[in-house]
């Protein structure tokens, strides 16, 4: 069955779309976890969510999940060994995509419109970037995203650095931004074939090298975006090229991730992320104390917004999305390292669980931190044993 805009696709994952808007609410929430993808359904948009598949790509890792509409067609990039696969009947079956990738370990999807032209980008690790026009049957390469000072000071603990996000306004679809964890933010102002780092947020004392996350764009504003990061979030009127900090490490959410606009108010905004960035305390304590906040005032004070979800919340808040309809208004949703899946109705005033029985839902092996010894110690050797973990 294809696919219209007429009956739009939530997805969840770690690494891919976040956003999405339609006319009609959607009825249909997939979510990407560490063992496959899970499919929730409602009959209305004021029903609950209930499971209906839980075995769709059963046994891979799904770093990026991203619902094309024009097309119909579904894209999930794996982690690690899977590659890049598509299914043009709501993931009943998938076909590999993966001509001209280098590397089968896709870490996240954009799709852009240029036209009636659909392009997509990819990014991979190691960190290269592809681009398709052709909805992915053939990729090139962009080896221009390396051509820059200083790539050998990328490094990722335990593993090798990628490109974690790509972002693009929607008035400027030759500008591209590139978030290679940890490495730089790069800028494109030609599609890619070109690029120069964004340098100047970086502070002598920056607990991290240039750990970059995910770049949110004000819409009506191609040159204001938001920069979440290893070391806080950053804002910029000037296309990237000044920066101003808003958090830092030591700011209760000190490691955020997930970031997002209200699109009919847009003074209002979500982030979410962990405490404090990824170490051994999360093994201990079997949390990140991940955090979901509001800001009312663009992003210039922000609060907690986590009523309804159990406290301490089990490992990390890993993913989340934002689903606009003028049907049923603003919905979010978050998921877990631990398996929790939420959503919230009213602008993250309160949240509902809708699973506490679903697989990880983890950027890489971040979920790793809150197995049991045994697990752990099995999973990395089980990384170690396909060269994705030191």
């Amino acid at each position: 069955m294809s696919a219209t805009p007429a009956s739009p696709l939530i997805c969840l994952s770690a690494n891919g779309n976040t956003l999405c808007e339609s006319e009609r609410a959607a009825r249909t929430l997939f979510v990407a976890t560490t063992e496959g993808i899970y499919e929730f359904t409602r009959s209305s948009p004021q029903a609950p969510w209930s499971l209906r598949r839980k075995d769709i790509l059963a046994g891979h890792h799904v770093s990026a999940l991203v619902f094309e509409p024009r097309s119909g067609l579904l894209f999930a990039g794996q982690h690690f060994q899977g590659g890049l696969v598509v299914s043009a009947d709501r993931g009943m079956t998938w076909q590999p995509r993966n001509n001209g990738l280098q590397s089968g370990h896709v870490y996240t999807v954009l799709v852009k419109y240029i036209g009636d032209r659909t392009v997509l980008y990819l990014g991979t690790e190691p960190a290269m970037l592809y681009r398709s026009y052709d909805l992915g049957s053939n990729w090139t390469a962009l080896p221009a995203v390396r051509d820059v000072p200083d790539t050998d000071k990328w490094l990722f603990p335990r593993s090798v650095p990628h490109i974690k996000n790509i972002a693009s306004h929607p008035s400027q679809p030759q500008t591209l931004y590139v978030c290679v964890e940890q490495g730089d933010l790069l800028k494109s102002t030609d599609g890619g074939q070109s690029w120069r780092q964004l340098t100047s947020l970086e502070r002598p004392d920056d607990k991290f090298r240039r750990d970059m996350h995910r770049v949110v764009f004000r819409r009506d504003n191609a040159e204001e975006l938001f920069l979440t990061t290893g070391i806080g979030l950053y804002h910029s009127t000037t296309g990237g090229d000044a920066w101003e900090r808003i958090t830092d490490p030591k700011f209760v959410l000190g490691y955020p991730d997930p970031f997002f606009i209200d699109p009919t108010q847009p003074s209002i905004m979500y982030m979410t992320g962990a405490g404090a960035s990824p170490s051994p305390e999360w093994a201990k304590a079997g949390t990140a104390n991940p955090v979901f906040m509001r800001s009312t005032d663009s992003g210039r004070t922000w609060v907690e917004a986590m009523n309804g979800f159990r406290r301490p919340v089990r490992g990390n808040i890993e993913a989340a999305a934002l689903h606009y309809s003028t049907e049923a208004g603003l919905e979010l949703f978050a998921g877990t390292a631990c398996g929790e899946l939420y959503t919230s109705r009213d602008g993250a005033r309160s949240w509902t669980l809708v699973s506490d029985q679903i697989d990880p839902v983890s950027k890489g092996p971040h979920f790793r931190h809150f197995l049991t010894s045994e697990k752990r110690e099995a999973y990395e050797n089980k990384l170690r044993g396909i060269g994705a973990f030191t």
